[in-house]
């Protein structure tokens, strides 16, 4: 007897294996902070990923690398994962989105379930558009900030200082102790999340609207053929943030997973990608946003650049004192 892997289940595939590396990361990040708050610094290694959860660092380590050439020392590898989202986002729509960043993988799962339970809505296209504003001023501020608001002294004073150094630490202590604003603000995100889907990716992650504007930029696009189209609208629910296929070709809502191109019931799906104007299989936006990310993790590790710099005995009494230990 044969088995046959469906499109969508080989979709899934780069997805659950980020959300689940994911895990593996938290897991071992919880254990090295209480590892240095028990005084045994060294029995558990810092797993650097964690930095991908610290973009505002990443953001003003590449500032710091445009004017001098070097990688920020601190967090190396959150540097790294935010080149290989912008790679993604200028080369395969947002596939960093689509295929790699956790919350967008929440956000989809829990989009799938407000459906099943008859809770998902669609709003009218300018209302949406409005909500979205949001995100852009966010990502506006943080840009400005960056590269015209501090100088490269405050830069670097800010990413040696020892907020910065153990940011990460900062965080695990905001989930695993959530004050009650922040257990609020959670719930009513994941409430909309169940009605309205992809709505925090759609209209406040400043994050994704960069990698939507370079998307506009870039090769990749989401044609329809519209004498082919039935109409069905199966294209549209499967889509993890409501998006229209009429929206047009390069729309930067788009996270480019290719749930809308393996859902439609042609033979030849009416919805398909396009890469420089040329027809493209469904599996492009996956399969090259996966290997965008291998190469940049292989490029780090080769230079010696994935793991930070710091003296282990600094990282550690930084650590213990930021966690209370």
């Amino acid at each position: 007897m044969s088995y046959r892997i469906s499109p969508k289940a080989l979709l899934r595939l780069p997805q659950w294996f980020f959300f689940l590396a994911t895990v593996y990361i938290g897991v071992e990040f919880a254990r090295f902070c209480l590892s240095v708050t028990a005084g045994q610094a060294g029995t558990v290694a810092r797993p650097a990923g964690v930095e991908g959860f610290l973009p505002i660092s990443a953001l003003l380590g590449l500032r710091r690398l445009l004017a001098t050439g070097s990688f920020d020392p601190v967090h190396p590898a959150g540097l790294w994962i935010l080149l290989a989202a912008l790679a993604m986002g200028l080369v395969f729509r947002k596939g960093f989105c689509g295929h790699v960043c956790p919350v967008g993988f929440l956000a989809a799962r829990l989009g799938r379930l407000g459906q099943r339970l008859g809770l998902a809505r669609s709003l009218p296209p300018r209302l949406d558009a409005v909500l979205g504003l949001p995100k852009y001023l966010l990502l506006a501020f943080f840009l400005f900030t960056t590269f015209f608001g501090m100088d490269l002294a405050g830069i670097e004073a800010f990413l040696r200082s020892p907020y910065n150094i153990t940011a990460d630490a900062r965080m695990l202590l905001f989930f695993a102790h959530p004050s009650l604003t922040a257990v609020v603000v959670l719930t009513v995100l994941a409430l909309l999340g169940l009605v309205y889907r992809g709505s925090f990716c759609r209209w406040l992650c400043p994050y994704g609207a960069l990698l939507g504007l370079l998307a506009r930029l870039g090769p990749t696009t989401l044609t329809r053929d519209a004498d082919g189209c039935t109409g069905c609208g199966r294209c549209r629910a499967a889509c993890p943030v409501d998006l229209p296929i009429t929206a047009g070709p390069r729309p930067m809502t788009c996270s480019g997973c290719g749930s809308c191109v393996v859902a439609c019931p042609r033979r030849t799906s009416a919805v398909r990608f396009a890469f420089a104007g040329i027809p493209a299989p469904w599996w492009l936006t996956a399969t090259g946003s996966a290997g965008v990310f291998a190469l940049v993790y292989i490029a780090a590790n080769a230079l010696g650049l994935w793991q930070n710099a710091l003296p282990l005995n600094m990282l550690a009494r930084l650590y213990a004192m930021a966690l209370g230990g």
